[in-house]
C-alpha cells in the first residue's frame, strides 16, 4: 500500500515541476534593459509577498514548495495560532467531533449493508479521488489555460496540483505516524491506532477536497463549480467509507485537512489580478466553503 501512495505522490510532484517549465523566453521572462535590474524578487519568506502567482522558474517553486510544506507541518505547533475564540467555538468542535466519531467508527461502518456490491460499486466511485486522476485533471485545466492563454484556467490547474502536492505528503506523513487499521483489515483489535496500518487519515479525502477547495475559490462567482467541486469530493470520501476500506473519523480529519491545505495554497499564492475569491488573511485560517455570502467556519492558523 505505501510504495503505490508513494508513487502517486511522486506523480503529482513531477507533474507540478513539469507544469512549471516556460514554453518559451518572450512568454515568461520580460524583456528589461541590462543596465537596470528588476527592483523585486519574490522571496517566498517575505510576508509582504505571500499571494504569489505560480512560478516559472523551478527552483523558485520548489523552495516555495518546501517552506510551504515546513509551514503546514509546524503550524499546530505555534502558540501564536490559538487564542481562547478560536478554541471555543471552532477548535474544540473539531476535536470533539473527530473524538466522537474514532469512538464510534466501529458503530458506524456497522450501520451500512457492507454487502459485495456495495463494497466493489464504491471502491470503483473513489477512483475518481486517486492521486493520479486528480492529478490528471488539474493537469489539463492547466494545458488548456495554456494552450488558449487564460491565466485563470492556468492557475487554477497549477494550484490545484500544488495542494494535491501538499495533501498527499501531509496524508502520507500522518499514515506512518497514527499507522491505524482500515475496517478490512483482519486484526481483531478493529479500529486501532499504531497497529502497523495507512488509514488515519483517508487520503483521497485529503487530496479530493484539497483540490475541490481551490476549484472552489478560484470559481466562486460560478456557483455551480463550488457545489459541484465539493459534492464531488464528498461522494468520493464517502465512497472511501462504503468500500470499507476507510472509518468515519478518517473521512471527517482528511475532509477537514484537505480543504485547510487547498484554502492556504489559494489564499498565499493567487494573483489578485485574477478572478477568483480575494485573498485576504485573517489571524485565524477561518474555512469558508463561499457559497455565494454564506460562510461556514473552522479556524485554524497557518
Amino acid at each position: 500500500m505505501y510504495p503505490n501512495r508513494f508513487t502517486s505522490c511522486l506523480i503529482v510532484l513531477v507533474v507540478c515541476l513539469c507544469s512549471t517549465l516556460p514554453t518559451s523566453a518572450q512568454e515568461k521572462t520580460p524583456v528589461q534593459d541590462s543596465s537596470n535590474p528588476p527592483q523585486h524578487k519574490t522571496d517566498p519568506d517575505n510576508p509582504t509577498n505571500r499571494s504569489q502567482p505560480a512560478s516559472s522558474d523551478t527552483r523558485s517553486f520548489l523552495r516555495r514548495f518546501s517552506h510551504d510544506e515546513y509551514r503546514l507541518w509546524t503550524s499546530p505547533f505555534r502558540a501564536s495560532n490559538y487564542d481562547s475564540h478560536t478554541m471555543r467555538k471552532y477548535g474544540l468542535p473539531f476535536l470533539l467531533i473527530s473524538g466522537a466519531l474514532i469512538a464510534t467508527d466501529h458503530k458506524t461502518a456497522d450501520l451500512l449493508p457492507n454487502t459485495e456490491d456495495q463494497t466493489k460499486w464504491s471502491g470503483r466511485v473513489s477512483q475518481l479521488g486517486t492521486a493520479y486522476s486528480l492529478a490528471g485533471f488539474s493537469g489539463a485545466v492547466y494545458l488548456i489555460g495554456k494552450a488558449t492563454k487564460d491565466d485563470h484556467k492556468k492557475e487554477a490547474g497549477f494550484l490545484s496540483l500544488e495542494a494535491l502536492g501538499h495533501a498527499q505528503l501531509l496524508a502520507l506523513g500522518l499514515k506512518a505516524i497514527t499507522q491505524r487499521e482500515r475496517p478490512l483489515d483482519e486484526n481483531p483489535g478493529g479500529t486501532g491506532f499504531w497497529k502497523g496500518g495507512d488509514a488515519f487519515p483517508s487520503g483521497h479525502a485529503t487530496s479530493s477536497f484539497a483540490v475541490a477547495t481551490v476549484f472552489a475559490y478560484e470559481y466562486r462567482d460560478h456557483i455551480a463549480v463550488p457545489i459541484t467541486a465539493y459534492s464531488l469530493a464528498s461522494l468520493i470520501s464517502a465512497s472511501r467509507l462504503s468500500a470499507r476500506r476507510h472509518w468515519a473519523s478518517d473521512i471527517f480529519v482528511g475532509g477537514s485537512l484537505g480543504f485547510l491545505v487547498g484554502r492556504y495554497v489559494y489564499k498565499h499564492h493567487h494573483d489578485p489580478n485574477l478572478p477568483g475569491s480575494p485573498g485576504y488573511r485573517t489571524s485565524r485560517l477561518m474555512p469558508d466553503f463561499t457559497f455565494g455570502d454564506r460562510r461556514g467556519g473552522l479556524y485554524w492558523t497557518f
